[in-house]
Formats: structure tokens, sequence, C-alpha cells
């Protein structure tokens, strides 16, 4: 009996160690490319987001019933109430951490977008180079890079400003408005890659109409556009969700004042991870064996 027990044991340690081996060099495959790592972060700096939202609604409940039961005990219940700091709990000191990581990872982000514009101009050349059979979708892509390089000019300019690097009054001025326009042509882009993908919906998901030819790929034939295959039409419902998912985000942060912005750090988190999974669901697939 003892030596079943045994093999069974071991046969479970070898598996699982087989099983842990395959998922961290997957993950290090993921974490190779710059793609992996923005997908990672992403996820993880929403998901963390959105769990301090709810921790800290949380912490907000136990303050609450901790101020209720200081009320009822004190024999002089406003003396001193009014000055009373909350306490440094487990929990309280998560939500600092929780929120801290986040903002890290906010801020890593930023940094690494600071080379954005590299991606973007190869992201022109490709469609010069290469540029869609379609008149509407190669105007499409045209307004969707002009849109993008406007955003990261705006959007270098403020995060440097705000570190300090661009130093002087105006840029110190200039930083803020600068984010807030950044955003709003960050939220151009959103919709114009929303009208891009409705018009490869149009076009039967076959971005190039099949003209060009290649492994899978059907002919533009009598008027109308054939589908080039089903992964073309997943992968278009995953490019659909996750521009979804950026629409209230980018409306969001679209606002200059901040007390009018109309989502809470929860909606905030939960539509920050549709994005982030959707990306790193694309990833993870790229880099399987």
């Amino acid at each position: 009996m003892a030596s079943i027990t045994y093999q069974r044991l071991h046969t479970l340690l070898h598996r699982t160690a087989i099983r842990t081996d395959a998922h961290l060099t997957h993950l290090n495959r993921v974490l190779a490319s710059s793609a992996g790592v923005e997908a990672l972060l992403c996820t993880l700096s929403y998901t963390l987001l959105f769990l301090h939202s709810r921790l800290i609604r949380l912490l907000e409940k136990r303050y609450e019933r901790l101020a209720l039961a200081f009320v009822i005990k004190a024999s002089s219940p406003l003396t001193g109430l009014a000055t009373l700091a909350p306490p440094r709990t487990r929990l309280s000191e998560l939500c600092a951490g929780t929120r801290a990581l986040a903002d890290l990872i906010d801020d890593f982000r930023f940094f690494t977008r600071l080379w954005g514009l590299v991606a973007i101009y190869g992201t022109a050349r490709g469609n010069y180079l290469a540029p869609p059979g379609d008149a509407v979708l190669k105007t499409l892509v045209w307004a969707r890079v002009s849109v993008s390089a406007v955003f990261q000019v705006l959007e270098n300019g403020a995060y440097l400003a705000g570190k300090g690097v661009l130093r002087g009054e105006k840029w110190v001025a200039r930083g803020p408005r600068w984010m807030v326009l950044s955003n709003r042509f960050w939220l151009a882009h959103v919709l114009v890659e929303g009208l891009r993908l409705l018009r490869v919906r149009q076009l039967r998901f076959n971005e190039e109409f099949g003209a060009k030819g290649g492994a899978g790929v059907h002919s533009f034939d009598g008027g109308e556009v054939k589908i080039q295959s089903e992964a073309l039409r997943k992968k278009w419902y995953w490019d659909f969700y996750a521009n979804a998912g950026w629409l209230p985000l980018t409306l969001h942060w679209s606002f200059e004042d901040e007390s009018t912005v109309p989502l809470s750090d929860t909606w905030i988190g939960l539509f920050g991870m549709i994005p982030g999974i959707v990306a790193l669901r694309e990833v993870w697939q790229q880099t399987g064996e």
C-alpha cells in the first residue's frame, strides 16, 4: 500500500514538474518579445488597479465599522474624532502596495512608449510598401498612423515634462494639457481603428481582397469578396473586443477636469483588462510550440 502511494506521489510530482517547466519555458518566450512584455504588463497593471479599487472599498467598510464602534464606546464621542488617524492594518498596507505596484508598471509602460514613434514609422513604411488593396482601408490606415504619431509626440512631451526632463515654466504648464490632448488623439486612433475593422468586416474579413494570393486565400470574383480563412474571422473578433475595451478608457482620459470623469477605478481596471488579455492571448499563441 505504501509502495503504491509512493508511486502515485512520484508520478504526480513528475507530471507537475514537467508542466511547470513547460509553462515557464513558454513564459520565457513570451517575455523575450517586447509585445509579450507589454501585453503581460498591461494585463497586470489593470488587474492590480481593479484589485486595488475592491480592496479600498473593503478597507472603507472596515474603517466605517471602526469609527462607529469608537463613537459608541467613547464617553465623549465628538472629542478627538475629527483628528482620528486611520489605523495601519495589513489590509491598508496591501492596498498601498497594490497601488504602488500598479503605478510602477504604468510608469514603465510610459517610458517604453518613448520610442513608440519608431514602431509607428515601421507601420507607415509597411503601409507605403504594401498598401491594402481597398482604397477605403488604405485611407483609414494612413489616418490611424497620423493620429498615432500625434498622440505619441504629445504623450512623450507630457511624460518628459512631468519627469523634469523638459524644464521651464512653459513645459510645467504645458505637460498636463498635452497629456489630455494625447489621450484625445488616442481616442481618435480607437475610433479610426473601429472604422477600419468595420470596413474589414464589409470585405468579409479579407483586408487585401485576396488579390495578392497566398496560402489559404480566396479570390476576388464577380464583385464578391470571400473570406480568406476562419482564422482571420476569429482574429477580427478579438481585435474588435480589444478596441472596444480601449474606447471607454480613452474617452475617460480625455476629460480635463478629473471631477467630471465618468469611470471609477473599478471600471477602468475591468475595461483595461480586456485589451490586455486579448494581446496576451495572441502573444501566448504565437510563441507556442
